[in-house]
C-alpha cells in the first residue's frame, strides 16, 4: 500500500469502544464489530477517524507497537473496512486534499501499491465523469471504486492522461501539482479502473485484453450498473420518486374519440384451433418474403388481440418510502416486470387491406387501432429504415409495429435497473409477437435497430417521456411458410 496514501473514514461513521478488545464502527449502510484487537490495531483504527493518517506511518505504528507480525492482521482489518464502505484513500498536496478513492462494493479490494514508477498511464476508455453534489466523480464500470476530485489540479490530471504519460511528464503537464503527489494519484486511478498502464509493447493492459476488447464503453457501463456487484447506487424496487411525482397512469390517455375497431378471436376457438406449442416453437423462425397479398385488417386485429391487449385493470396500494400509493395496473398476455407493462405498440402501416396507410397506435384496452398521422415522410422513412435493418425490400412492406416505452412508469418504482426491465420485456413480447404470428401463419422478424428521435417526430410523443426501444415487422406469409 503506497504511504503516500491517506487512510479516513467516511464523514458519516461512527466510532464506538464497546470493550478494551472490541471496536465498533457504524454507517447508514453497515455497521462493522471487531473483536480481539491487539492494542496497537485499537489504537490505530482510532487515528482513522478524520483527518486520518498516512497508509506509512500508521503501518510503522503498528509494527513498533504490536511488532512486525501484527501488520497481516492489520491490512485484514483495514480491508474488511473497504469491503464495507467504511474506508477511504486519500490523496494530498499539504494540507490540500486532491482525490479520494471511495470503495462502492463488497468486490472492492484494496490495492497493494501505487503507480509504478517510470512506466507510462493513459485514461480508461471506460472512464466517466459525473457530478456528484458539488465535487466530480471518476468512475469505470472496471472497478468497484470511485475516485472523488476535489481540487482542480487533480481535474487537470485526468485532462493530460488523455496522453500516456509517466508521472515524471504528467507533472510536467499539470502547472502547481507537486510532483511527489502524481504517483500515489496515479495509483488511485489505476486501482479504480480510471487508468491504464501501458505495456512495453505500446499498448495498455485493457487494450490487450481479448474480452474487455468486445465491449464497447456504453454496454458495459449498462451493464455493470444495472446489475449489482460494482456500485453503490439503490437497486430494485426502491420507489426513489415516490412523494415527488404521482405515479405513471398504467394506460396512456386517448383523446380520440374514434378509433378502428379491431377483430376479436374467440379464446376457446384458438386454444382448438392452434396448432401445439412444441410445433409453433421449432417452427419459429424471421420471415423476410411476403405474400403477393398483403396481411388484412382482420388479421391484424387477431394478432394484436393474442399479444398486446389489456387482459384486466385494477388499482391497488402500494407501500412505498413516502407512504402508501395508490397505483393502478393494466395486465396484458405477456409477462412484465412489476406488472407494469410500460411499453406500447404503434402499427406502421405501409400494406394491409382493409386499412389506410399511416401510423397508428393501438389502444389495448378498447381493442382498437388509432390514427397518428398519414404516410407523412417521417412514417415512410420508419418503413424505409427498417426494411433496410431487416434486410428486406421496402417497396415490399406491409407492417412495422413499433415498441415505445414510457420509462417514467418503471423509473418512479425501480433505481438503477429501469431500463434493463424495459429491454428485457421488449426481449419477452417479441417472442410473443414470433410464437403467435408463427401460430396464425404469419411471416414476423425482429428489427436489429431503429431510430428513436424519427419516431418521436413521426408520433409528436417526448423523446423522455415515451421512446421507441423495440420493432416488429409482420406480413402474409408465403405459401411455403404457413402451416
Amino acid at each position: 500500500m503506497d504511504p503516500v496514501w491517506v487512510l479516513t473514514l467516511p464523514e458519516n461513521v461512527t466510532v464506538a469502544a464497546d470493550a478494551d478488545d472490541e471496536f465498533t464502527l457504524h454507517s447508514p449502510h453497515s455497521t462493522l464489530r471487531l473483536r480481539d484487537l491487539a492494542p496497537g490495531h485499537r489504537a490505530a483504527l482510532r487515528r482513522l477517524t478524520a483527518p486520518g493518517e498516512s497508509a506509512g506511518r500508521l503501518a510503522d505504528y503498528v509494527r513498533e507497537v504490536a511488532g512486525p507480525a501484527a501488520l497481516a492482521l492489520w491490512y485484514y482489518h483495514l480491508q474488511s473496512l473497504a469491503q464495507r464502505r467504511l474506508l477511504r484513500l486519500e490523496v494530498h498536496a499539504g494540507s490540500t486534499r486532491l482525490a479520494t478513492l471511495e470503495p462502492t462494493a463488497s468486490s472492492f479490494i484494496l490495492p497493494p501499491a501505487g503507480a509504478q514508477r517510470g512506466r507510462p498511464y493513459v485514461l480508461s476508455r471506460f472512464a466517466w465523469l459525473q457530478r456528484r453534489g458539488d465535487v466530480l466523480a471518476l468512475e469505470s464500470p472496471l472497478s468497484a471504486a470511485r475516485i472523488v476530485l476535489h481540487d482542480q489540479r487533480a481535474v487537470a490530471l485526468i485532462h493530460v492522461l488523455a496522453r500516456p504519460g509517466t508521472a515524471a511528464e504528467i507533472a510536467g503537464r499539470v502547472p502547481d501539482l507537486p510532483s511527489d503527489v502524481v504517483t500515489p494519484l496515479l495509483g488511485l486511478l489505476a486501482h479504480a479502473g480510471a487508468a491504464s498502464a501501458i505495456g512495453e509493447d505500446g499498448a495498455s493492459a485493457e487494450d490487450t485484453d481479448p474480452a474487455l476488447r468486445c465491449w464497447q464503453f456504453h454496454d458495459l457501463l449498462f451493464h455493470a450498473r444495472s446489475r449489482e456487484g460494482r456500485h453503490d447506487a439503490a437497486v430494485g424496487a426502491t420507489y426513489p420518486l415516490a412523494g415527488q411525482i404521482e405515479p405513471v397512469a398504467a394506460l396512456q390517455q386517448e383523446t380520440a374519440e374514434e378509433g378502428i375497431a379491431l377483430f376479436r378471436p374467440e379464446l376457446d376457438m384458438l386454444q382448438i384451433q392452434d396448432p401445439p406449442f412444441a410445433f409453433v416453437q421449432e417452427r419459429r423462425r424471421s420471415v423476410r418474403n411476403y405474400a403477393a397479398e398483403p396481411i388484412t385488417q382482420r388479421q391484424l386485429g387477431e394478432f394484436l388481440y393474442r399479444v398486446a391487449r389489456v387482459r384486466d385493470c385494477h388499482r391497488m396500494e402500494v407501500a412505498t418510502p413516502a407512504g402508501p400509493v395508490q397505483m393502478d395496473f393494466a395486465l396484458r398476455p405477456y409477462p412484465a416486470g412489476g406488472a407494469l407493462y410500460e411499453l406500447e405498440v404503434y402499427a406502421v402501416v405501409g400494406a394491409c387491406r382493409g386499412l389506410s396507410s399511416g401510423l397508428y397506435r393501438y389502444d389495448g384496452l378498447g381493442h382498437r387501432l388509432v390514427r397518428r398521422a398519414p404516410r407523412t415522410i417521417a412514417v415512410e422513412r420508419l418503413l424505409a429504415d427498417a426494411a433496410l435493418s431487416a434486410g428486406v425490400k421496402s417497396t415490399r412492406m406491409q407492417v412495422l409495429l413499433v415498441l415505445a416505452a414510457r420509462l417514467p412508469r418503471v423509473a418512479w418504482k425501480y433505481s438503477s435497473l429501469a431500463y434493463a426491465l424495459v429491454l428485457k420485456n421488449v426481449g419477452v413480447l417479441i417472442q410473443t409477437m414470433y410464437l403467435a404470428a408463427t401460430a396464425m401463419g404469419l411471416a414476423p422478424c425482429a428489427v436489429g435497430l431503429g431510430d428513436s428521435d424519427l419516431f418521436a417526430q413521426a408520433t409528436g410523443a417526448d423523446y423522455y417521456a415515451e421512446t421507441s426501444v423495440g420493432e416488429f415487422l409482420l406480413g402474409s406469409a408465403p405459401y411455403e411458410e404457413e402451416w
